[in-house]
């Protein structure tokens, strides 16, 4: 039977009633039919009639499954190489470098040691890339500012002269482009078009309705 039809066969004595019913659900053509003579005449009946449905109907067609190429480029074998490699460097002379500090310098760790019966915060391991490798590019990240965060900040030169270890101001001041924040929008600032319309919505609306809406109803918002 074809999409959206039903079909329901019943016996009664000797009448094989077989009812197709379409999408509205009225019986279409004559549903009595010559009950067959058993059960297996029946299923060869529709043995056959399948058959001819199957060789009448031809197979649809595959969809070809298009290959998706990666945007991404490949990174090369030898680059790869060369960076764990580096990592594996930077790793190995920071070992070497507390093994020796503590030989040599060992004043310097005192708060990686056990002092008085009481374990230190962090062990060496743990301060490990704090210490030795983020500690030598420290200058890159969290610069100081000066002033309201807006879509230019007031930058705070310093120079450090331990490897970075402390810094020092060296009383410059540059404004530069933000593109640290999302107060590069203005949001932090009380000039420009954004703070104009909250002052102007404040202005219009109000703070707030100062009870539930049972009570002060309710506004615009």
């Amino acid at each position: 039977m074809g999409k959206g039809q039903r079909a329901t066969q019943a016996y009664k004595s000797t009448e094989f009633i077989e009812q197709v019913r379409d999408e509205d659900g009225l019986v279409v053509g004559n549903p009595f039919k010559l009950a067959p003579s058993n059960s297996g005449s029946l299923l060869q009946d529709e043995g056959l009639a399948s058959s001819k449905k199957t060789s009448s109907v031809s197979p649809a067609p595959e969809a070809k499954q298009e290959k998706t190429v990666s945007e991404l480029e490949a990174v090369p074998s030898l680059i790869l190489v060369t960076t764990y490699l580096s990592f594996l460097m930077l790793i190995v002379f920071a070992h070497l470098r507390d093994f020796f500090g503590k030989l040599f310098y060992p004043a310097n760790y005192v708060q990686l040691r056990v002092q008085n019966g009481l374990a230190p915060m962090v062990s060496d391991f743990e301060s490990l890339w704090t210490r030795r490798l983020y500690g030598r590019i420290r200058d890159c990240f969290n610069r100081p500012i000066t002033g309201v965060a807006g879509g230019h900040v007031n930058l705070l030169d310093r120079v450090s002269h331990d490897f970075n270890n402390t810094f020092e101001f060296t009383g410059r001041v540059r404004n530069v482009l933000n593109l640290a924040s999302y107060n590069y929008l203005g949001f932090a600032q009380s000039e420009g078009p954004c703070a104009d319309k909250v002052e102007a919505a404040l202005h219009e609306h109000g703070l707030t309705q100062g009870s539930t809406r049972a009570e002060a109803g309710r506004s615009v918002l």
